[in-house]
Formats: C-alpha cells, structure tokens, sequence
C-alpha cells in the first residue's frame, strides 16, 4: 500500500506541472504568431512614398488586395495616403 502511494505521487506532480508548461508554452505562440512581416517592415513616411513611385504602388496593390489583415499597419495608411494626395494635387 505504501508502495503504490509513493510510485503515484510522482505522476500527480507530473501532471500538475502540464498546465502550467503548457499555458506558458501556448502564450508565447501568439507573440511569435503574431510578428508578420508587415509589423517588422520600417515604417515610411507619406512624403517617401511620394517620392517612390513603384513602392508606393507595390504597397497600395497589396494593401488594396488583403485590407482584413494590412489596412490599419502604418505603411498601407501611409502608402494610401500617399496615393490620395497625389489624386488631389497636393
């Protein structure tokens, strides 16, 4: 009897620590997950994009083609921006 109690005590802590490794496991993947390549891109600015015509329209069209995802990062508000100044003559 005392034999039995002493070989489950080791599973009983085994399986306390899963949740605790698992949790701290599991919330670090939306950190990672959550690093796109948009988010680490240097911000440019409504002036450089003006002043960059093909990138300019490269992020405009890729913005343009996945808004759920890249219409509210800094580059497409910019890029964006940038297009519509230009459209109005500023």
């Amino acid at each position: 009897m005392i034999l039995s109690t002493c070989l489950q005590q080791p599973a009983i802590i085994g399986r306390k620590f899963h949740p605790i490794v698992l949790s701290l496991v599991l919330g670090g993947v939306p950190g990672i997950v959550g690093c796109t390549q948009e988010a680490l891109d240097p911000v440019q600015t409504v002036a450089w994009y003006k002043a960059h015509e093909a990138e300019r329209i490269a992020m405009a069209t890729k913005c343009h083609n996945n808004p759920g995802q890249l219409e509210k990062t800094p580059n497409c508000i910019n890029a964006q921006q940038a297009v519509d100044d230009i459209a109005m003559g500023r």
